[in-house]
């Protein structure tokens, strides 16, 4: 049912029922079609839009480096403290 919903989110037949969800705005009912539907028509701006928002969530949630592996934010941030607090413990021990 999600692949389903998935593509019913980008056409623009789409419907919404408070109890259901995402409907078909030709049959007001779920989508029942297996792989493809018959009757999908593209929604431009919708589909423009949702490729916003996953590349606007796949920014603010990692972090590429240089050779383009993406890492969490909160592992960089954690590692950056990490060696930070090494150090100022180096430091704290040749000191003495």
């Amino acid at each position: 049912m999600s692949h389903q919903i998935e593509f019913c989110k980008k056409c623009v037949n789409k419907s919404f029922s408070s109890s259901q969800g995402i409907i078909c705005g030709l049959t007001n009912e779920k989508p029942t079609f297996q792989f493809t539907c018959p009757d999908f028509v593209k929604d431009v701006k919708e589909e423009r839009r949702l490729a916003e928002r996953a590349a606007v969530q796949d920014e603010t949630h990692s972090y590429e480096d240089a050779q383009g592996s993406s890492t969490p934010v909160w592992k960089t941030i954690l590692g950056i403290i990490i060696f930070i607090v090494a150090i100022i413990r180096l430091v704290a021990v040749f000191a003495r």
